[in-house]
């Protein structure tokens, strides 16, 4: 990461004289994130199991339906005088995604288990450093300043936890809270726009992760992935 910003900085250094420039930003993104892939859930269910109710779970957390993400990240950029553009991103975000959970099922006496309707969500929540590298052209330069760019999320996460809960007809509440210890890095293509108007910009952009978050499940279409799209306001130095 830190070479990155150090060669955009020598490149900063090397272009005063050719109409070429360096800009730096700052930024506020928020956006939605969601997973995809036939392992993804629009609905899920907490499963029950022991008299006293002991042993709490979400049958499948990881949700498709979206839910709000926010950010924050600093950004470099080359631009030469014909509009060609090569920058890095590095950020700071959290990734939410959603599944409703429809029911309870489970064991709540010596009986045979049941189902009772519940109206909850289960959410996962993942904390990522996020670096993007990324090459885009300016097209637009005048008065309000219009790049489009295309590159990758390097999505380092560091924390992934769950925070489910659900309440059924008779006023019960369930609840599930589960830190998962699994670290990963994702690389995530992104296209993105921004447009600047002096020091103000505003951006929004799409990424699509390549890790299956699933892969050794089994059976068929074990397949889970991150989608995100962003907005975000800049302050251009």
């Amino acid at each position: 990461m830190k070479k990155i910003f150090l060669l955009l900085l020598a490149l900063g250094s090397a272009t005063l004289s050719f109409g070429q420039k360096m800009e730096y930003s700052a930024q506020l993104n928020s956006g939605l994130a969601r997973f995809t892939g036939e392992s993804a859930s629009r609905n899920t269910v907490i499963s029950v199991h022991g008299r006293w109710q002991e042993d709490v779970y979400t049958s499948n957390p990881y949700g498709s339906r979206y839910n709000a993400a926010f950010g924050v990240s600093i950004q470099g950029q080359y631009v030469t005088a014909g509009g060609f553009l090569l920058g890095a991103q590095l950020g700071y975000e959290l990734l939410r995604s959603r599944s409703n959970i429809e029911s309870v099922y489970g064991h709540w006496t010596q009986s045979t288990p049941t189902r009772q309707p519940a109206d909850g969500k289960a959410v996962i929540i993942a904390n990522n450093i996020n670096l993007q590298p990324y090459i885009g052209w300016r097209i637009l330069a005048s008065t309000v300043d219009l790049d489009l760019t295309l590159g990758w999320d390097v999505a380092l996460n560091h924390k992934l936890r769950e925070k489910s809960e659900a309440t059924v007809d008779n006023g019960g509440e369930y609840k599930v809270q589960n830190e998962y210890g699994v670290l990963y890095t994702d690389f995530r293509p992104r296209l993105g726009l921004t447009g600047y108007k002096g020091h103000f910009g505003a951006s929004m952009s799409y990424a699509h992760g390549l890790r299956n978050h699933q892969p050794y499940f089994d059976g068929a279409n074990a397949k889970l992935y991150t989608q995100v799209f962003r907005v975000g306001l800049l302050y251009r130095l």
